[in-house]
């Protein structure tokens, strides 16, 4: 008679994970922006580093690179590289930090992989 019941403990111990989640969220938030992802692209002329959330920390441009054509291109492939990366680190942390609470979202793997574009 009870059996559809079953399910209360897992709903307790998600309201109870629930109450922890904006704490642990800022935590992996700060560790992932002291995170560094380098790119490089056109041989070395352009550098690009990121943060784990893929804010912009620097930008190296060699200066004989400056008057290339594909110069605009290059930073551009740079960018997209190391913001890839961020992206896998994100959803790789919210990921783990799903499995350590014990939180099993039906659908998380695939909302994951749609932000890191399938990656």
């Amino acid at each position: 008679m009870f059996k559809g019941l079953g399910g209360l403990g897992n709903m307790a111990a998600l309201f109870g994970h629930a109450q922890k989640l904006p704490g642990m969220m800022q935590e992996m938030t700060e560790r992932l922006k002291l995170e560094r992802v380098h790119a490089t692209t056109g041989g070395g002329a352009v550098q690009v580093t990121i943060n784990g959330i893929g804010q912009m920390q620097a930008i190296s441009i060699d200066p004989g690179a400056r008057e290339n054509p594909l110069l605009e291109e290059w930073i551009t492939e740079a960018c997209n590289q190391a913001g890839a990366e961020a992206k896998q680190r994100y959803t790789a942390a919210v990921s783990r930090m799903a499995s350590e609470m014990n939180i099993n979202v039906p659908g998380l793997d695939g909302i994951l992989a749609n932000l890191t574009g399938g990656a």
